[in-house]
């Protein structure tokens, strides 16, 4: 085949300034917005994980976190995972043709890769699970999430931005009635109002307690207790980056749309909780709410000397819909604004980003942020290790240790400088690596995409 040919089959993609689109050793047309995103979600996780409740040194053990430390907690509580689940819409959609959906064969071989990755996923969350972070880590709802959105990847951009809006405020709405009827809502019922049920196995013991399965299922699809990380309350972010991804993200008034409409819809989102809260006077329910009397809580006793009944759960209120999580009282999965404002704000953000890593200025600054989201989910793997052998907390007995802001610091300046090095030679990070190895290996064929992509 001559140069000639070969070059017209793989374009080289460039920037607006000349500029190759990648650096030398990743992958032709990645586009590098996407993998800046996608590290400041993984960096938020990660500050949260930490447990930081210092600057230089952490607090005693028993006393309150630094209060600025405490205010950057509520910021990125539940925020810079809404990015991740949103980006996991993008990957779907960059991994099922983008702006054209494919049908036929390639579709088989899209869908196929993108089980044998969901499968490779749940394998790496069992792993973390030997290691004792079952809980804390969210490799085996994203593994679900893959699946769940292949048939979802077939519908128009504007039927999916449609159902991301129904459901921005029917997720929120029916998480409350959930509340109110006092149990999780799934396909296991559970025994008394309030009462958590058993944790399910974790590891690879899963495999062989099948009795776990549906409540691990159930946990999930319908979280258990006030737990904000199960697939109902991320539904919108799915729908949502499902149809980021079907547009032409290489198109500059694609790029303005998002920031314009992403930022208008924040603002908006922000101004009518504002309003909601304080001249309306939603903020003092929610707080009743969060922070109940305890005259109000207590049940009466049947009769003179009888042991006291165990305290009622109050209900959320409906204000809830309105009031936001940060700045605001409310619980994140039962607010409708709070949702719609990040929506908004990470729809502005990714359009940003995509722009800015047109420059070669930014393309400069931002290349560790891009390599470390190249490298996403080892670092994410990577830095429970880290957690558990390099930095490692210990309190007296029932009391919360924590770690201070200079530790996470030093994780940040390490992981970036791997993630540089390592891509100056290797365009993939080891377990990058090893899913598209499994990926590949286990569907092999010609999948042909019109036009590189980031995943």
């Amino acid at each position: 085949m001559s140069g000639t040919a070969a070059q017209a089959r793989t374009p080289r993609e460039t920037h607006a300034d000349g500029d190759d689109a990648t650096d030398r050793t990743a992958p032709k047309g990645r586009m590098l917005g996407v993998d800046v995103l996608r590290a400041l979600a993984i960096l938020g996780m990660v500050w949260l994980h930490f447990t930081l409740t210092g600057w230089g040194n952490p607090a005693p053990a028993g006393q309150s976190a630094d209060s600025t430390v405490t205010w950057m907690n509520d910021l990125l509580s539940t925020r810079s995972r809404e990015i991740f689940f949103l980006l996991a819409g993008v990957t779907v959609a960059l991994l099922t043709g983008g702006t054209s959906v494919r049908r036929g064969r390639e579709r088989v071989i899209a869908w196929k890769r993108i089980a044998i990755r969901a499968g490779t996923l749940f394998v790496l969350a069992l792993v973390l699970g030997e290691l004792g972070e079952w809980e804390s880590q969210i490799l085996h709802y994203y593994a679900l999430w893959l699946l769940l959105l292949l048939p979802l990847s077939m519908l128009r951009v504007r039927t999916l931005l449609i159902i991301a809006g129904v459901l921005a405020v029917a997720c929120p709405a029916f998480k409350i009635v959930a509340d109110h009827a006092g149990t999780s809502w799934g396909f296991l019922p559970i025994t008394a109002p309030g009462v958590m049920p058993k944790e399910p196995a974790g590891g690879f013991a899963l495999l062989i307690h099948p009795g776990d399965w549906l409540p691990t299922l159930q946990n999930v699809f319908f979280g258990m207790g006030n737990f904000g990380q199960d697939t109902i309350s991320v539904l919108p972010f799915l729908i949502l980056g499902l149809a980021l991804g079907k547009l032409d993200l290489r198109k500059a008034a694609v790029r303005r749309r998002m920031v314009v409409a992403g930022a208008g819809t924040a603002v908006a989102a922000l101004l009518l909780s504002l309003v909601s809260m304080y001249p309306l006077g939603a903020v003092d329910k929610v707080n009743a709410y969060k922070n109940p009397p305890a005259a109000a809580t207590a049940a009466p006793a049947a009769a003179a000397g009888a042991p006291s009944a165990p305290p009622k759960k109050p209900e959320a209120p409906w204000e809830s819909l309105v009031t936001m999580g940060h700045p605001g009282p409310a619980e994140k999965q039962f607010s409708a604004t709070e949702g719609v404002f990040m929506l908004g704000t990470i729809t502005a953000l990714l359009g940003g980003l995509l722009t800015l890593m047109d420059k070669r200025l930014w393309r400069r600054l931002l290349r560790p942020l891009a390599a470390f989201g190249s490298m996403a989910l080892t670092w994410y793997f990577g830095h429970f290790l880290w957690l558990t052998y390099l930095a490692p907390v210990s309190g007296p007995e029932g009391q919360p240790a924590g770690r201070a802001v200079l530790s996470f610091a030093v994780f940040v300046v390490v992981s970036l400088t791997v993630s540089l090095l390592w891509r100056k030679w290797l365009r993939r990070g080891p377990l990058e690596w090893l899913v598209h190895q499994a990926v590949t290996i286990a569907v092999p064929g010609s999948n042909r995409r019109r036009r590189p992509v980031s995943s």
